[in-house]
């Protein structure tokens, strides 16, 4: 499967991750220290690394369609 690329950097004065999904444009904002952190861990970098946009693919799923079936 492959995974989408995305762009993202850390908002110090929010405490913030913003997430752009580059083939559809879409954004997310990461909010709150757990969410922060758990997305940091997954990426393997730090909030001072994140103070430039960065890019890498979409290894959480924030961006994967969710079909819900009854």
């Amino acid at each position: 499967m492959e995974e989408a690329e995305i762009r993202y950097w850390h908002d110090e004065s929010k405490d913030q991750i913003h997430v752009i999904h580059i083939p559809s444009g879409k954004t997310k904002i990461l909010k709150g220290k757990k969410k922060v952190d758990r997305f940091l861990q997954a990426y393997q970098v730090s909030q001072d690394d994140c103070k430039r946009v960065r890019r890498g693919d979409d290894r959480l799923g924030l961006f994967k369609r969710k079909w819900f079936f009854k």
